[in-house]
């Protein structure tokens, strides 16, 4: 009986520490999505508009090599949530083993994801593990334009985000998204009520 009070104890901090945790990411990721889906909308009007403007992010090319990023947890205790990701990430990486194993890049943001690409025989493109704990602007901006970069240079023809897309503390919806090339349909949501959007552009 004492050792079952003394582990209640232990687990009921650890259930304090954890719901801190969460209504800190919570309150950030509520903040930021407003401004996240504006800025999609904005940008998808504006490279769906009838402008002379052509953008090497919008160019669909063969795909020779791609890059896939995979966002999970550096620990465990949180139910199918590190292996539903694995699981989406071994059916994605199947799906593109046409264009030969060397030219598939997996960037694993967390612990969980990168032990799974080890036991997959994949070399990971870099050590992430930090972004998943603390993730900061910076270090996600370094990862970003490195992709990016890559992109332009044709060093990369696609680039793949699989996470979970983050609704309330009991849903989380495992998506697999395509980052680059950028995709003008993809925000049906915002661009659903056409007449309201003013196309009209000046680009310099």
């Amino acid at each position: 009986i004492g050792s079952v009070k003394s582990t209640q104890k232990i687990t009921s901090a650890m259930k304090m520490i954890a719901s801190s945790k969460l209504h800190k990411a919570q309150s950030a990721t509520t903040n930021f999505l407003p401004y996240q889906k504006k800025l999609d909308a904005i940008l998808t009007n504006l490279l769906s508009s009838d402008t002379t403007y052509d953008s090497p992010f919008t160019e669909k090319r063969e795909i020779k090599k791609t890059a896939i990023v995979v966002f999970a947890s550096n620990s465990s205790l949180c139910g199918a949530y590190n292996a539903n990701v694995i699981k989406e990430l071994k059916a994605t990486y199947k799906s593109k083993q046409h264009i030969g194993k060397d030219n598939i890049l997996v960037y694993p943001i967390g612990k969980k994801i990168a032990e799974a690409v080890k036991k997959m025989e994949l070399t990971p493109q870099g050590d992430y593990k930090e972004i998943a704990e603390r993730p900061t602007y910076q270090a996600v901006q370094e990862l970003a334009k490195e992709l990016i970069e890559k992109y332009i240079k044709k060093e990369l023809d696609e680039v793949i985000l699989i996470f979970h897309h983050f609704k309330s503390v009991g849903i989380q919806v495992l998506t697999n998204t395509t980052f680059l090339p950028f995709d003008l349909s993809h925000n049906d949501e915002m661009t659903a009520d056409k007449k309201a959007v003013t196309k009209d552009y000046i680009l310099e």
